[in-house]
C-alpha cells in the first residue's frame, strides 16, 4: 500500500496531463497514526486528500461460487477502507469543475 501510494504521488508529480488515481486502502484505526501511507499522505497534503471511509460493517464479499460450486467461507472485515485520491494539480482543477457540489 506504500509503495502504490509512493507510485500514485510520484505519476501525478511527474505527469503533464491531469491525472488521478483513487485508492480504496485499510485503516486500522480512525487516526490514522501508524499507517505509513497515510503519513506519506499527510506529507503531501496538496497532492493527496483523504476522501471519506467505508466501515468494516459496510463491506461485503460478493457471493462467487469456487471449486465445484462450493462457496468458501471468507473472514470477516476487521478493518475500515479510507477512499483517497493523489491527484495533480490539473487533475484537481478538472475534477473539481466536473463536481456539481464544489463551491
Amino acid at each position: 500500500m506504500l509503495l502504490a501510494t509512493r507510485h500514485a504521488i510520484y505519476s501525478a508529480a511527474v505527469s503533464t496531463e491531469e491525472t488521478a488515481t483513487f485508492m480504496l486502502l485499510p485503516s486500522g484505526s480512525k487516526n490514522m497514526t501508524t499507517n505509513p501511507y497515510a503519513s506519506l499522505c499527510r506529507k503531501y497534503p496538496r497532492m493527496c486528500k483523504f476522501l471519506g471511509n467505508i466501515p468494516s460493517n459496510q463491506l461485503q464479499y460478493a457471493k462467487v461460487l469456487f471449486w465445484n460450486n462450493i462457496q468458501i467461507p471468507l473472514s470477516k472485515h476487521t478493518r475500515e477502507l479510507k477512499i483517497i485520491v493523489t491527484w495533480n494539480t490539473k487533475g484537481s482543477v478538472c475534477l473539481n469543475a466536473l463536481n456539481k457540489d464544489s463551491p
